[in-house]
């Protein structure tokens, strides 16, 4: 058998799943580690995390990288830009999260950092978080509205993945706090856009940014507010990201992903 695992978040955050599933997990997972021939994974420190828990599968977990989609790609940003003013009345320069609204994505922190920061930055400006408002949606579109933010950051709600390009083309910077990921998708994306990433210095995810975007401390709400400041005030700190960002993402490739992925069943095969 071989099982693939994405992260091992019922173990590590238990907080963030809900109790049915992880009982499931918990009771499930030690037996099919146990009778798997591989386990493949998405990261260095994912494999990190399964050998902590699960010790005795040494030699058997390997890494593959995940990959942007080629629909991730620089586009005309002036025409992105209009796009997005018809078709979602975004008609000001935005700051970009996307991905999920579990309370380990740390949204609640980007938009705390976000409120600090427009209180000393004077140009129009506003944050675009997409996605359905599953998890802790509802709580931070509460929270936004306690503080007086209701027009300054806009929840799109479910976005087809052919408008994310645009979005990632669209945005000023795209900013991704999590505290933690197996792997961290979404910075990559916007990294194969060509736009300037922060995002967190924690787990996997400067195992997949490296020099490609700026790393904060993402418990750090300071870190975050100054260096979205640095960064869209620094034309040329931008610029240079921008190019990083582009020449990092060109490390990852889903035609590795799947030599890579062979050479596991291979390697099964031959020890079988």
């Amino acid at each position: 058998k071989v099982v693939t695992i994405h992260d091992l978040i019922p173990y590590i955050m238990p907080e963030t799943v809900g109790k049915g599933y992880l009982a499931k997990f918990m009771e499930e997972m030690p037996k099919i580690i146990k009778e798997s021939s591989a386990i493949i994974t998405v990261s260095e420190h994912s494999k990190k995390d399964i050998l902590k828990f699960f010790p005795n599968a040494e030699g058997k977990v390997f890494v593959t990288y995940l990959a942007p989609k080629d629909i991730y790609k620089p586009l005309r940003r002036q025409s992105c830009i209009q796009y997005l003013k018809r078709k979602y009345s975004i008609d000001t320069p935005f700051l970009l999260y996307v991905g999920g609204f579990s309370s380990r994505k740390n949204v609640k922190g980007l938009i705390l950092s976000f409120y600090n920061m427009i209180k000393i930055f004077d140009k129009p400006l506003k944050l675009v978080v997409t996605g359905s408002l599953k998890d802790d949606g509802e709580n931070l579109l509460k929270l936004c509205h306690d503080l007086n933010l209701d027009d300054k950051i806009i929840f799109t709600g479910f976005i087809p993945e052919e408008d994310l390009p645009i979005f990632y083309n669209g945005c000023e910077i795209f900013i991704y706090p999590s505290l933690y990921e197996g792997f961290g998708l979404p910075p990559l994306e916007a990294m194969s856009c060509g736009i300037p990433v922060i995002t967190s210095n924690t787990t996997s995810i400067p195992e997949v940014v490296s020099d490609g975007g700026i790393l904060i401390d993402p418990f750090d709400e300071n870190s975050l507010t100054k260096s979205m400041i640095t960064l869209l005030t620094d034309e040329k700190l931008n610029v240079q990201l921008r190019f990083k960002a582009l020449n990092r993402a060109k490390n990852f490739s889903w035609l590795n992903t799947s030599f890579e992925t062979l050479n596991i069943y291979n390697w099964i095969l031959n020890n079988s």
